[in-house]
């Protein structure tokens, strides 16, 4: 099959959450089909480059002048971003390469899909990574989408699209996680004579970041609390600074991916204790590093996470049970051993290659798409600028 993934960021070494799973996804369906990645031009992940994955460039749109207008005009930064990056790829043949190379064409923003949808001749998939709620975006989506196949990335999800959109879902297709490099035994990164507790993710209030400053200011005894992502580090020092955990608390800041794993190889425990989640694959990618996790209780991450037996769950927005479940599993060196050894155990069923595996299969029953012939040429495409 010849699959593309369509996403302004999904090549680069700085990639959130959407565009790690459209980077794990193409990378792990490369080694059988031809797949091609539509993205800005920017600094590629390792991952991307040394994969079978054709990247198909356009600029990047960050320094755009057109971007001075943004106070005037209903898009934000990324969809400003977006529209430009689709009308160039309309006025410089990446949609005319679309239709002459794809037999079926992912995206996961509602923009993308919104704009893509109409303007090329294969199927497009959308796929939803959350739906706490429907703004104009996705009322405009709904409405002028040409999409008929819709794919979710939890049970949770899954939920949320049939009640609120009433959508037909085609399949779920879960987050999942490199289990060659998130592994046990990885040289640690960091390390500490205090138990140390580690976060990843992004540094905002929704993932729970000041509920996890005020648990451990609640516990006993001197811990280490580091946080991994980019975000609001200023807000992080300067609440710590307030606790009196300034001398606890470590803000890294951004890290490459494929570095994270040293990073879980110094700590003691795991703690994303978000305000929602429609899956959580931090979590799942410190489980598959043999580490013991402390998380939300929410509907998507009991999808893997059995209280007690592979992590604790914490009730949401709630510092003291927060504590109280950090206390447990610190306190407790025969909890820690048998939460992290579940849990390492559970993570291996969503490793990349299954996941990919089962989307492979929808495209081949739903959208009905045979094997390819023989593999086509895997030289860059990019496109005269």
């Amino acid at each position: 099959m010849e699959i593309g993934f369509y996403h302004d960021a999904a090549g680069t070494r700085h990639a959130g959450g959407i565009a790690v799973y459209i980077q794990q996804m193409a990378v792990a369906l490369s080694r059988s089909n031809d797949v091609y990645l539509y993205t800005q031009r920017g600094e590629f992940s390792s991952l991307i480059t040394r994969s079978d994955v054709t990247v198909v460039e356009t600029p990047s749109f960050e320094d755009h002048w057109s971007q001075s207008l943004e106070p005037f005009l209903p898009l934000g930064t990324q969809e400003h971003s977006k529209l430009l990056m689709t009308y160039w790829a309309a006025r410089n043949d990446v949609i005319d390469q679309m239709n002459g190379h794809l037999d079926v064409l992912f995206t996961s923003q509602y923009l993308d899909d919104l704009l893509l949808s109409n303007l090329v001749d294969v199927p497009t998939v959308y796929t939803f990574h959350r739906l706490s709620r429907i703004g104009i975006g996705g009322t405009l989506r709904e409405r002028f989408s040409q999409t008929e196949h819709v794919l979710v990335n939890s049970e949770d999800t899954k939920t949320q699209v049939e009640t609120k959109l009433e959508y037909d879902v085609g399949e779920i297709i879960y987050p999942g996680v490199d289990v060659d490099e998130f592994q046990p035994g990885v040289e640690p990164a960091i390390s500490s004579d205090d138990p140390l507790i580690l976060f990843v993710g992004r540094l905002i209030e929704t993932k729970g970041i000041y509920d996890l400053l005020e648990a451990v200011a609640r516990l006993e005894g001197t811990q280490e609390l580091h946080f991994v992502g980019s975000g609001d580090e200023e807000g992080v020092r300067a609440r710590a600074d307030e606790l009196g955990l300034a001398d606890s608390v470590v803000v890294h800041g951004e890290i490459p991916h494929p570095e994270l794993p040293a990073y879980h190889a110094g700590a003691d425990v795991f703690c994303l204790p978000s305000h929602y989640e429609s899956f959580g694959m931090a979590n799942i990618e410190a489980m598959a590093c043999e580490l013991p996790v402390v998380t939300t209780d929410h509907e998507g991450i009991k999808t893997y996470l059995t209280n007690g037996e592979n992590g604790l769950l914490a009730r949401v927005s709630d510092p003291q049970d927060l504590a109280d479940k950090l206390r447990m599993v610190l306190e407790s060196p025969r909890l820690r051993e048998s939460l992290a050894s579940q849990a390492y155990v559970d993570s291996q069923a969503f490793a990349w290659r299954s996941q990919a595996e089962r989307l492979e299969q929808f495209c081949a029953e739903v959208l009905e798409v045979s094997e390819p012939p023989e593999p086509a040429s895997r030289e860059p495409l990019q496109p005269e600028t």
